[in-house]
């Protein structure tokens, strides 16, 4: 079962399943909003909120950075 950590609206929500942290990073744009969920790796996983928050901003302006990490449904 999913467990939410952190919330921050309109910004990205830390969760934990199975031992295994995700982010879920909120893209607000003028017409659609959608969120893309990552799995958290080696440092990440003990980020505090500040240090998430600048990841979520990472992931928004370099996708390709992460999209080898989304989970996709």
């Amino acid at each position: 079962m999913k467990k939410e950590l952190i919330d921050s609206p309109w910004d990205f929500t830390l969760y934990e399943e199975n031992n295994l942290k995700f982010l879920e990073v909120i893209y607000c744009n003028s017409f659609v909003d959608f969120s893309r969920e990552f799995k958290l790796e080696k440092d990440e996983l003990n980020y505090n909120f500040e240090e998430l928050k600048k990841l979520a901003e990472d992931i928004r302006n370099d996708y390709e950075k992460y999209k080898n990490r989304e989970i996709k449904e």
